[in-house]
Formats: C-alpha cells, structure tokens, sequence
C-alpha cells in the first residue's frame, strides 16, 4: 500500500472520529485535497444507497463522477457487521480527482436505535 494512501486513510478515520460526518460540510477536507460540496453531496448519494438500504448486498458498488469539478469515484458495501446491538456498514471510497490522484477511505457506519447512522 502507498505510504500516502495509508496516511489519507488514518486522517480519514480520525477526521470522522473527531466530529460527527453529518455536521461537516466537507469530512474529507482535513485529508490534503478538496472535494466540492457538490462531490460531497454526489459521494454521500451514492454511499446512502449502500448503508440505508437493508437489502444491499456485499460488494454492491455505486458510483459518481461531477462533470464540473472533474472528480469521481466509487462506494463499496464491503462488510455488513454488528458492533454490540448496533447494525453496522464498512464503506470503501475509492476517489479520484481531477488531477488523476486515487485516494481509499473506508468508513464504518452504524444504525442507531433512533433510526440516525453514525459512523462508528
């Protein structure tokens, strides 16, 4: 793995951990390159496909692309788990920019008793 793989994904997970993803407009802002609130908005379409829906199944892949910023990328369902009670999803986010830099974030999300998802 690229050392600045491995690095963007550890900021990822402790940019997450530090504050709630729903209460940053950008969470992915603090790992060294910028998505727009737009790719933001596009990136969180696709995982709300895989992590909302209780049929998805492992492996089940949704992408996006904005035309505008030139970014894309991808979200996989890559494990379904419990953490104590707590249905739970791990997401891979494989993006690539514009400027052709790939970059993998996985994030666990769990589903509260209230209904909300939070990322563990």
């Amino acid at each position: 793995m690229r050392k600045g793989l491995f690095s963007a994904v550890v900021l990822m997970v402790f940019a997450l951990s530090a504050a709630g993803a729903e209460a940053q407009i950008n969470p992915f802002k603090r790992t060294g390159f910028e998505l727009t609130e737009a790719d933001v908005a596009l990136l969180r379409a696709a995982a709300e496909k895989l992590y909302r829906g209780e049929e998805a199944p492992v492996g089940r892949q949704e992408a996006w692309e904005n035309s505008d910023s030139g970014n894309k990328g991808t979200v996989e369902l890559v494990e379904i788990f419990s953490h104590g009670e707590l249905p739970c999803r791990r997401l891979q986010h494989d993006i690539t920019l514009a400027t052709q830099s790939v970059y993998r974030f996985i994030v666990d999300r769990c589903k509260l008793p209230s209904g909300e998802w939070k990322v563990l």
